[in-house]
């Protein structure tokens, strides 16, 4: 039963908001702390406001013993003085509320007089010069504090006189329910604080969380330009700053890949559009020559060369970008990829006029990875220094083994990069003069594959150039491969 009765509470408690169980956990935690605060310091005060009392009750019966003994044993007894006496002890009952009673005792029938107190211990100690208070019923049996002080015989003979003096408990139940009052009250005032703060604290915790809730509400339905304004400095500010961080990079995302659809479609259309033109003119225009078929033929023969490396290249890039490209582990001889590249390059250089140099060690520098992907690294590469290095220029490949890995160095003495440019050659289809961009062959995908292979393996591929006709510098560092 209590099982399922807490099961029950559980649930209810799941269905609320975060704000409203924070405040129930906080105000009942708190709740239960003052309560149990309030049970301790409330017997701790009952039981010194008691203690308090008696001692009060002790100064005043010594005080009413004082004032009994200047009239009891002043000089002659006559009625005047008895009735001071009654007026002094009435005076007393008055002014303390209490009830006196004056006890005479004398020699010969004291122990008599001793034996008739056996039910009140006040009057036994005060017989034995003693005080205390006790509590029991009164004649009327009602509860009552009790407390009696000797008056002695003031120097004469006959015995001697106790004072007994009694106050309803009720007046002692008063003080305490006032105290306890006051204690109840102070709790309320601090409660009331209490659930103020915490409702205050709360707020201050749900509401960045709304904030964020909608943020992450209006980024779903496509506003990508949305952030969280002025997140704070802690676990929920980090958390804001984290979906800042999450939406900027959604929304760059987002565009780069709208950007590499609308220039995918571009750069498909154009070689498209090619070959429609001329089968179509092969097909239909009977005026063409000879030679006009066979150069129509070549065009649409290298743009459908330049299709099939277009998709090579984005079926590679996709592969990257997906994580699914198995990277290799077979050792390869850098020195010997590079002198094989550069002899396959030399011919076009030359036609070209240019100038092709290979500086590398004669030692083996071997490289763990993929044959292929390094080839398409470094021909891509190569290629490009080759293509924008105007006749009489020179190209110098250099190759050395550094700590950790190996460095390959690309110079040419071509056209170089602008400033403006320079910070994106990696993106996909990036041309820097696309006025140029079909009299120079190439699909715009190579450094954006070298990126993505060389970033693969844990390497690093940089492009500098101090600006326009003067040069560029092409720099890869792969990782040496591990001893294990």
């Amino acid at each position: 039963m209590i099982r399922r009765l807490l099961a029950q509470v559980a649930a209810r408690l799941h269905r609320m908001s975060i704000r409203t169980r924070l405040l129930i956990a906080y105000v009942g935690l708190l709740l239960i702390g003052f309560l149990a605060l309030t049970l301790v310091a409330g017997s701790q005060i009952a039981l010194a406001a008691r203690a308090d009392y008696e001692q009060r009750l002790l100064n005043e019966v010594r005080l009413v013993q004082q004032g009994l003994r200047a009239v009891l044993y002043s000089e002659g007894w006559t009625e005047e003085a008895e009735a001071a006496l009654a007026a002094q002890i009435a005076e007393y009952e008055a002014h303390l509320n209490a009830s006196i009673v004056l006890h005479a005792l004398n020699e010969r029938e004291g122990p008599q007089l001793r034996g008739s107190f056996r039910d009140a211990p006040e009057m036994e100690t005060a017989i034995r010069d003693g005080v205390v208070v006790v509590q029991r019923d009164d004649d009327q049996g009602r509860p009552a504090l009790f407390t009696a002080v000797a008056l002695g015989d003031g120097g004469r003979e006959g015995g001697q006189a106790v004072v007994q003096l009694s106050v309803p408990l009720e007046n002692l139940t008063l003080l305490i329910t006032q105290r306890w009052l006051l204690l109840l009250l102070v709790l309320a005032v601090i409660l009331a604080v209490t659930v103020a703060a915490a409702l205050w604290v709360a707020r201050s915790i749900i509401r960045p969380l709304y904030t964020l809730r909608d943020s992450a509400l209006r980024l779903s339905r496509g506003d990508l330009a949305i952030r969280v304004a002025n997140p704070g400095d802690d676990e929920i500010g980090a958390l804001g700053r984290a979906f800042n961080e999450m939406a900027a990079q959604v929304q760059g995302m987002l565009e780069e890949q709208r950007a590499f659809a609308s220039n995918t479609s571009h750069e498909l259309r154009t070689p498209l559009t090619t070959i429609r033109l001329r089968s179509e003119a092969l097909r239909y225009d009977d005026s063409l020559d000879e030679a006009m078929s066979a150069q129509y033929i070549v065009e649409i023969d290298e743009e459908i060369g330049r299709l099939s490396s277009m998709i090579a290249d984005l079926t590679l890039l996709s592969r990257f970008d997906a994580g699914r490209t198995e990277l290799g582990q077979s050792e390869i001889d850098l020195v010997r990829l590079a002198v094989s590249l550069t002899q396959q390059h030399l011919a076009s250089a030359a036609e070209r006029g240019v100038t092709l140099e290979l500086i590398a060690p004669e030692a083996i520098i071997p490289i763990r990875g993929s044959l292929n992907h390094l080839l398409i690294i470094f021909r891509n590469l190569l290629e490009n220094a080759i293509k924008y290095t105007p006749q009489g220029g020179r190209v110098t490949w250099t190759i050395r083994q550094e700590a950790g890995g190996v460095r390959s160095i690309l110079q040419d003495t071509g056209q170089g990069i602008s400033p403006d440019n320079l910070a994106h050659v990696f993106e996909r289809f990036f041309r820097a003069d696309r006025s140029r961009a079909r009299d120079v062959p190439g699909t715009g995908l190579g450094l954006a594959l070298v990126k993505s292979i060389v970033d693969a393996y844990g390497g690093s591929v940089t492009l500098e150039s101090a600006g326009l006709n003067r040069g560029t510098t092409a720099t890869v560092f792969l990782p040496a491969p591990s001893s294990a």
